[in-house]
């Protein structure tokens, strides 16, 4: 059986504290979580191909999330990407990243491969390649359309990510049914109505899970750490992690 195989190309939250770079991971250097401004940046300190990408897997709007995308797309303009790729998101995605994208380089969408875009509908299973993807509505930001986790399946591994969210039934769910788990945790004990903390919130995550299932601690606040809780991992940036 393959490993779940995650590279955190960074692990912050919205503000960077403490420099951290903003969160989102590969999986298995194929698959990128989330787009963070300084995704291109991150990548090619990893000594990753963004031409070697076959999908971004976005859970929400907010910039952090978000505003690396006009910089991969400028990146596979100009560095000789030819095979399509699938950005996936909420709905609205493409809108906004078309908008955007424009605005800060023009004529950026003058390009010799295909983007797909993917229209992520919670309870609705998808497969993108080798990856089976389910999105599921979180707890997040009221005044965006959706906030999404996602539960997937790689090579007959199961993993999840929460996105964004406060504690909700749905990350309790994604909790139950993964071996590998990547949670936001945004604060050690601040009470965010929009967010996670570890001292309320991540051991009923961790309660959760199976016991000897993985839970991956990102989108960090000052101060986060294990709280002791069994098969637990505080995220770096730039780490990679088997399971």
């Amino acid at each position: 059986m393959p490993d779940i195989d995650l590279t955190f190309i960074g692990t912050g939250n919205a503000f960077a504290p403490g420099g951290l770079c903003w969160n989102g991971f590969l999986a298995s250097n194929r698959y990128l979580f989330e787009a963070p401004p300084q995704a291109l940046m991150s990548l090619n300190k990893l000594g990753i191909d963004a031409n070697e990408l076959e999908a971004v897997i976005l859970s929400h709007h907010h910039g952090d999330h978000f505003l690396g995308l006009p910089f991969l797309i400028l990146h596979w303009k100009y560095m000789g990407r030819t095979r399509p790729i699938r950005i996936v998101g909420p709905r609205g995605t493409r809108e906004l990243a078309e908008d955007i994208s424009a605005r800060v380089y023009p004529g950026i969408f003058d390009i010799h491969f295909e983007i797909e875009w993917v229209v992520a509908e919670p309870g609705r299973a998808f497969r993108l390649g080798g990856l089976e993807l389910e999105p599921v509505a979180v707890k997040h930001d009221t005044r965006l359309d959706v906030s999404l986790g996602y539960a997937a399946r790689l090579a007959g591994r199961r993993f999840a990510y929460t996105g964004d969210s406060a504690i909700c039934d749905a990350i309790l769910d994604l909790a139950r049914g993964a071996e590998v788990l990547v949670s936001e945790c945004a604060s050690r004990d601040t009470t965010i109505d929009i967010h996670m903390n570890l001292v309320d919130d991540i051991p009923r995550v961790r309660a959760a899970m199976h016991p000897d299932s993985h839970l991956l601690l990102t989108h960090l606040g000052p101060g986060v750490d294990t709280h002791g809780l069994a098969h637990t991992t505080v995220a770096t940036d730039y780490e990679r992690y088997r399971f």
